[in-house]
């Protein structure tokens, strides 16, 4: 995905995508009636425009995978498998870092369940400043007896540091859920003293009396600290955009995460306060940022009043300045992207909208209950084997 240079405007709808099939199933006049309420900017793209690639998300959460290719719209990144955030630069820094070097660390639950693991990132945890301070006391000295620093503030996400390279690579908190934990802890040598420290963490904190306290009142523990991020050092040369929430309410600064706002009006605050600190070297006189519209929409069968403002506020002042930009549609797994721009006032061809915009390709389906059980198996005697390492047996 190349970033167009005369399109700085970005609006997200968020699941507004259908299945495929279902959408197929539904007789032309039905789809017209099904999508009754979209704003009249969106459908006069859909007429006007050829139907648009779908993009996956290849695993990643949504946001995360379409703010990667944002960033790093050349695909230049040396990633194997997860993008490595806590190594990103601006792209006229100087500074070199070691791969593997720095990592982000976000406290949480872990929880091992029969067809993978499940992290539970601290925003959707009951987590008060005292519970924090109690896990960082417990975390801390195991992280400085084996060289590792802290750049950031102990918070819910810090950034770490170790000089000596630790080669593994794994997902973010968002994009960690449903996968086997022993799929991705490292095994190699040169991985064995984090594997120990790291299993040795959940031990004391599996003890430590704030988590006991926890579970009576029948709270989720606080039992790990998730590395990811690390990798290859990698550039981008845009700033991260900002993001502005479209509800109902009226359009405003996304500056913090909140229970009413939609997930993906969450996601965008989260990454964009994660990153900020690594883009504090970016020029004044580089480029500006992007702007985000992110849409409050909860799919289909929800409420749509909120497309009512989003074509006073925010559609209607941009086609009256002459403005371009994009529409980003997101389904469960990806997007599609469409480009809106006062050229297509002159295409008259074409009037009804395209109703195969809005679908979203069917996922292949999930494992056996075969391979399930012999994936559940093979789990156990990874966990047999780290945890016989860990115990020196």
């Amino acid at each position: 995905m190349s970033k167009p240079s005369n399109a700085p405007l970005w609006v997200f709808i968020p699941n507004i995508l259908v299945p495929e099939m279902a959408l197929e199933r539904l007789p032309a006049n039905a789809q017209a009636q099904s999508f009754a309420g979209l704003p009249a900017g969106l459908l006069q793209t859909m007429a006007r425009n050829a139907a648009p690639e779908y993009h996956t998300a290849d695993g990643l959460d949504r946001i995360e995978a379409w703010l990667l290719r944002y960033l790093d719209s050349q695909v230049q990144a040396k990633f194997d498998q997860y993008p490595a955030w806590a190594m990103m630069q601006s792209a006229e820094s100087e500074n070199e870092v070691t791969p593997f070097t720095k990592f982000w660390g976000t406290v949480g639950c872990l929880e091992v369940e029969r067809d993978g693991v499940r992290f539970t990132p601290p925003e959707v945890l009951q987590v008060g400043v005292a519970d924090l301070d109690a896990f960082w006391a417990v975390v801390q000295p195991l992280l400085q007896q084996h060289g590792w620093a802290l750049n950031t503030s102990a918070g819910f996400h810090s950034l770490l540091s170790n000089p000596v390279p630790v080669p593994m690579e794994q997902a973010s908190p968002w994009s960690v859920q449903g996968i086997r934990l022993t799929d991705h802890l490292p095994m190699t040598r040169e991985c064995s003293d984090w594997r120990r420290m790291w299993l040795n963490m959940q031990v004391e904190l599996h003890n430590a009396e704030f988590n006991k306290a926890r579970q009576t009142k029948g709270l989720k523990p606080l039992n790990a600290l998730w590395f990811w991020g690390g990798g290859e050092t990698w550039q981008t040369d845009v700033p991260l955009p900002r993001v502005k929430s479209v509800s109902e309410d009226g359009v405003f600064d996304a500056v913090k995460m909140t229970d009413g706002a939609d997930e993906a009006v969450n996601r965008f605050v989260f990454w964009a306060q994660l990153l900020a600190p690594l883009q504090t070297n970016t020029a004044e006189s580089g480029p500006k940022s992007d702007h985000v519209y992110c849409v409050n929409f909860q799919g289909w069968g929800g409420n749509i009043a909120v497309f009512k403002l989003l074509e006073s506020e925010v559609l209607q002042p941009m086609r009256l300045a002459g403005l371009a930009f994009n529409w980003v549609l997101l389904g469960n797994n990806g997007w599609k992207t469409l480009k809106s721009n006062w050229m297509n006032r002159f295409k008259f061809w074409q009037n009804k909208p395209n109703w195969a915009v809005l679908s979203e390709p069917e996922m292949q389906e999930g494992p056996s209950e075969e391979e399930l059980q012999a994936a559940w198996q093979q789990g156990q005697r990874d966990q047999d084997n780290i945890q016989a390492e860990w115990e020196g047996r």
